[in-house]
């Protein structure tokens, strides 16, 4: 998932923590250990869904 994640689909994956199993701080709290460059950073935060739900 990383993977497609760093390449061609870093602008088809969007963030979900789980919650209320996981909480968004717990989901995020190693996301700078997954190796992501600025841009797929942005894109899988937030970029996405807004791009997606038009916001």
């Amino acid at each position: 998932m990383v993977d497609h994640l760093r390449g061609r689909g870093r602008r088809k994956v969007l963030f979900g923590s789980n919650h209320p199993m996981i909480t968004p701080g717990q989901a995020l709290e190693h996301l700078g250990e997954l190796g992501l460059d600025e841009e797929a950073t942005e894109l899988f935060l937030s970029g996405n869904a807004r791009r997606i739900f038009r916001v």
